[in-house]
């Protein structure tokens, strides 16, 4: 991990029981969670500036507070809006905007309150990465991507490092929860951002094979389908998409159905081995079925039908075997081996 945030704390992510409804309710009791926060820390801060060594009695209560008071002022927010209304029930109108009129009572303390324990938020999140409590780390850092750039935090400044960081953060919290959508989407924003460390990349692509494997084990294939679907309009030059769509395709209609899907993903990528091991499927798949469809044919009445096949299979398994690394643990190998067999007993 690159930062650590000021001070370790963990925590659950509880309501604590509060029922209130209304935003007066909702806010009053956020702001007793702040106090209680902002009080337990003044204490932690005094005791530790007279003994570093001492235990830290009160870092459950504390993260709870901080955590419990953010959702209940967030929800107190939604609800302090209040459009005015003529009297025949119709919304006032501002002659400025041309939007509805409206009032609010505690926005502004709740914008102050929200604003303000934003550093604390993120040294919350850091103490549930470190204590692997990724329930808190995953809310805390939600809530810190959530205000940051809106109005709420109009003024308060990060650098680019650290909010790649913590969209980071998010995303492996997210995952080690198997929230892989969640996860996904928290990836892709830390990548938008600069964000190139701690095998990003590969995160975000595991959680996107998570979520369509989940979808096709579940039947769920329209869901699958659109899913990759956007994830293609959102970067058409990503070769493991077009791969993926292949593999939800497969898994509906069979490999043969998903050749244009492979060979796509060869053409964008000349460097993505996954891509020319499934074109080279699809291809040697095409051999069994002519040996299956015609199971009394001699090897010489099928090696004008069968060799063609195998020379187009076998440079794409090669060049497979070629780009992975690890090709040694692979089927590559073994479809290589394969295909030189059968070319070397039909062409003799």
């Amino acid at each position: 991990m690159k930062k650590i945030f000021l001070f370790v704390a963990i925590a659950s992510f509880m309501v604590m029981g509060v029922k209130a409804q209304t935003a007066e309710e909702l806010f009053k009791a956020g702001k007793a969670e702040f106090d209680k926060y902002d009080k337990l820390f003044g204490e932690y801060t005094l005791t530790h500036g007279q003994n570093p060594d001492a235990p830290d009695a009160t870092i459950g209560e504390r993260a709870a507070a901080l955590m419990n008071g953010f959702e209940l002022l967030q929800k107190a927010l939604q609800l302090d809006t209040i459009i005015e209304y003529n009297k025949d029930g119709s919304p006032k109108i501002d002659k400025k905007t041309g939007q509805p009129k409206f009032k609010i009572k505690y926005s502004k303390d709740i914008v102050s309150l929200l604003s303000g324990h934003i550093n604390d938020v993120l040294n919350v999140g850091n103490a549930g990465l470190m204590s692997n409590d990724f329930n808190t780390s995953f809310k805390a850092f939600y809530f810190f991507n959530s205000l940051i750039g809106t109005s709420l935090t109009q003024g308060v400044e990060f650098d680019a490092s650290t909010l790649g960081d913590v969209a980071f953060y998010q995303g492996y919290s997210a995952y080690q929860l198997k929230d892989f959508e969640g996860a996904y989407n928290a990836f892709k924003k830390a990548i938008a951002i600069g964000y190139t460390e701690n095998q990003v990349v590969d995160f975000k692509n595991s959680c996107l094979a998570n979520l369509i494997q989940n979808y096709c084990d579940n039947k769920q294939y329209d869901d699958a389908d659109a899913y990759i679907e956007k994830a293609i309009a959102e970067d058409p030059n990503d070769a493991l998409l077009y791969d993926i769509k292949g593999f939800v395709i497969e898994q509906q209609h069979g490999v043969l159905a998903a050749e244009e899907a492979f060979r796509k993903a060869t053409e964008i990528d000349q460097t993505f081995p996954n891509g020319f091991f499934d074109l080279g499927r699809v291809i040697y798949q095409k051999a069994e079925n002519v040996i299956e469809n015609n199971p009394k044919a001699t090897n010489a009445e099928l090696k004008s039908l069968l060799v063609p096949l195998y020379n187009e299979a076998l440079p794409l398994f090669k060049k497979a075997h070629e780009l992975d690394p690890n090709s040694e643990k692979t089927q590559s190998k073994r479809f290589i081996e394969d295909i030189e067999y059968k070319l070397e007993i039909l062409n003799n």
